[in-house]
């Protein structure tokens, strides 16, 4: 893993310069609006599904690897617990990390897909257990300045079973649909 890290960091940080891919290369931050839509299929019972908004913070890093492409890696915190109904079961503050490339359609659009991995807390009135799986997305940034750029972007985090001390399991999905506004440096 620490080879991986140390390869990545060297090809962000090596200097090259391509002209429209270029202006989206370099560390960003953006502040994120997301209508989750969660669904926990229990067994044995029931599927439920609820939507609830959630803020979030991501923090992301582009290189250019030529007149269009780049790749880049990237880290997304949630400010708040993903709800199934107001109340529990929850999945607590995800978080999600992983790689994405993209595409410079001009020298303001940037369109990327994404493919990570995420981690969230699961519980259930009077358990709680950690959960991981996989996550990906699709995804654009537009720049309204050198600095500033705005995103929208459609995810899936696929949580592997939760096995439960009682021999019930739950299956968590969260369908996430995201606005951005954000500054890259």
């Amino acid at each position: 893993m620490r080879k991986v890290v140390a390869l990545l960091c060297g090809f962000l940080f090596m200097p090259i310069a391509y002209s429209q891919s270029q202006n989206f290369e370099g560390f960003g931050i953006s502040f994120d609006y997301s209508l989750n839509s969660i669904t926990d299929k229990s067994t044995p019972g029931d599927s439920l599904t609820s939507n609830s908004g959630i803020p979030s913070i991501t923090l992301d890093a582009y290189k250019a690897i030529d007149d269009q492409w780049l790749v880049g890696a990237y880290g997304t915190y949630d400010l708040a617990t993903t709800d199934t109904s107001g109340t529990d079961p929850d999945a607590k503050n995800p978080i999600e990390a992983g790689g994405k490339i993209g595409f410079a359609f001009s020298e303001k659009l940037l369109g990327y897909a994404k493919l990570g991995w995420s981690w969230s807390k699961f519980s259930s009135p009077g358990y709680y257990q950690w959960m991981n799986g996989p996550s990906f997305g699709l995804g654009f940034d537009y720049l309204f300045t050198k600095n500033i750029f705005t995103r929208a972007e459609i995810s899936q985090q696929n949580y592997k079973s939760v096995q439960w001390s009682d021999g019930s399991s739950d299956k968590v999905t969260i369908n996430s649909y995201t606005i951005s506004l954000g500054y890259r440096f």
